[in-house]
């Protein structure tokens, strides 16, 4: 499509499903996050581009629609790149960087970068009538290993049942995090131990949530489950503790994870500077969106360490994310989050597909997946 693609509006939309994150639900999931934090950028042309943003929405949108304070350095991202042309993403990234100076250029800042990035990459294919991941530099597969991401349950027997109830509706792998988990290593060991009798030696489990205590309480706690072959343990400390981080990979034979906090090359290249972390999660809403994350992928690359991206919240970051896992030299698994909540299961109806333990990627142009405006419409506050 000719045109120049510059950018007439920068909307953020925030989105109310009426349940509070962690209600039980009629199906026995735990609900997800209450709001959503929705990026809509349009083209004077009037295509538009969409992304979900992992991250508070009313933060993000103060940051996107802040007025100006000091033009070159500190002003709203929106009036940043308003008249600016979509066709060339890395100059847009660079100047809603050079705009957030003021700002932080870390945390919300480099959250609502993500989004307009999304969007804009979206927008982008959608123009050219070719799915992000070939803008990205080519599709090497079209279909990701999935695995569910959920809560660890309170019980033994819970975690058995639902164990089996993954594995049932397709899944190949399992993350349980969060919750109970990280303060009993008794506890812990009992959870997980139930999980792995359910699904046996040779499903993928893995852990994710802090672990109280110092950062020798932490590497005892790690060393006590290695019996239990988590395929890795994620941020059991935080992600700002990189030298923390490093220290436990170095003193455990399970692979650390981390990175979903984090923004930037910036960060991740302090996350990298000594060895110990095996897997790189940045999640590309909060990173700094496709623009960023193929830098961060090119960082641990040359460190020889996997890149996984983190992908909560709705099918629309899924999808964005399974782009990237199509892009990347090397695919382990796209994370699927299994939570129910009223706007995640409305937002895109026509979500990316779970087949034989798979996730497709999404072959329509830009992110491939549509929004329904009536959701918007429904959910909007």
């Amino acid at each position: 499509m000719s045109g120049d693609l510059r950018i007439a509006s920068v909307e953020v939309l925030i989105l109310d499903g009426g349940v509070e994150y962690g209600t039980v639900m009629p199906d026995g999931e735990v609900s997800g996050p209450r709001h959503t934090c929705l990026v809509r950028v349009t083209t004077e042309e009037g295509i538009v581009g969409h992304a979900d943003v992992d991250s508070n929405p009313w933060v993000v949108k103060a940051v996107v629609e802040a007025p100006s304070h000091i033009p070159a350095f500190s002003t709203g991202l929106a009036t940043a790149v308003l008249g600016q042309s979509a066709r060339d993403p890395e100059a847009l990234w660079e100047r809603m960087y050079q705009h957030s100076w003021y700002l932080g250029r870390r945390g919300v800042a480099l959250h609502a970068i993500s989004g307009i990035d999304i969007a804009v990459w979206d927008i982008l294919g959608r123009a050219e009538g070719r799915p992000v991941c070939e803008l990205l530099g080519g599709a090497r597969r079209d279909r990701v290993p999935a695995y569910a991401s959920t809560l660890f349950r309170e019980t033994p027997d819970a975690m058995r049942r639902a164990a089996a109830t993954y594995l049932e509706r397709g899944f190949g792998a399992i993350k349980f995090g969060w919750a109970s988990w990280g303060d009993d290593l008794a506890h812990d060991r009992a959870l997980l131990a139930a999980a792995r009798g359910e699904v046996g030696p040779n499903v993928p489990l893995m852990v994710d949530g802090y672990i109280g205590g110092d950062l020798d309480a932490v590497i005892a706690h790690v060393r006590a489950i290695e019996d239990l072959s988590p395929r890795w343990v994620e941020e059991p400390l935080p992600a700002d503790r990189p030298r923390d981080l490093a220290a436990l990979g170095r003193a455990t034979s399970l692979p650390i994870a981390t990175g979903e906090q984090l923004g930037g090359v910036g960060e991740f290249t302090e996350l990298l500077a000594e060895d110990g972390v095996s897997v790189v999660q940045p999640d590309v809403s909060r990173c700094g969106g496709f623009t960023a994350v193929r830098r961060i992928a090119e960082l641990a690359a040359a460190r020889g360490l996997r890149v996984i991206p983190h992908a909560w919240t709705s099918p629309l970051l899924t999808a964005a994310s399974l782009h990237v896992n199509a892009w990347l030299e090397e695919a382990t698994f796209i994370e699927t989050n299994v939570s129910t909540a009223p706007v995640l299961d409305a937002l895109a109806p026509e979500r990316p597909r779970l087949v034989d333990g798979y996730l497709e990627v999404p072959s329509g142009p830009g992110l491939g997946i549509d929004v329904d405006p009536a959701a918007i419409d429904r959910f909007r506050i």
